[in-house]
């Protein structure tokens, strides 16, 4: 498997993987889903310490994920969001694994010191592998989404990428 920037040639598979999350389950919080356009502009709009990752084999998009800016306000700027999606088929598999790490590898290159993850509490396989990856969970939000017809409780998680002084 190979973990690699994405690319514009990538966003159809990448749309299809997100939008089956935001129908199927409660990795998204997103309802609707989203446009192969929408998907270029986001990708284009990226900045470069906050990459979108693909895992390919075979020439095919098995799963993504992403660095995102935790907040626009300036003191933040050095935390990041992660996201991954997995293709139904290939879950349980080391993909979002494989992604993950891949993504906290290249937060460290673009100096940012804390990767945080937020991860509805129904998504079992998610929360084991962030423990596993070395975060550390720092509370439940409850009953902050409401999908499906049900109010969602979310745990957040905390990685510190790097030890760096902090300098404003």
């Amino acid at each position: 498997m190979l973990i690699r920037p994405a690319t514009p040639e990538d966003i159809p598979a990448i749309t299809a993987i997100y939008n089956s999350a935001v129908l199927n389950s409660t990795a998204s919080f997103d309802v609707e889903p989203k446009s192969i356009e929408d998907r270029h502009r986001w990708l284009a709009q990226r900045l470069p310490q906050h990459p979108v990752l693909v895992a390919e084999e075979d020439a095919a998009i098995l799963g993504w994920g992403a660095l995102s800016p935790y907040s626009e306000r300036v003191a933040y700027a050095r935390t990041a969001e992660v996201s991954v999606y997995v293709e139904e088929g290939y879950q349980m598999r080391g993909v979002g694994r494989a992604v993950s790490v891949a993504l906290l590898q290249a937060a460290a290159r673009a100096g940012l010191h804390a990767v945080l993850a937020r991860i509805c509490t129904e998504n079992a396989a998610s929360l084991a592998m962030m423990r596993s990856l070395g975060f550390t969970e720092t509370g439940t939000l409850r009953e902050v989404g409401c999908k499906f017809g049900r109010w969602l409780d979310v745990v957040t998680w905390e990685f510190i990428v790097g030890d760096e002084p902090c300098v404003s």
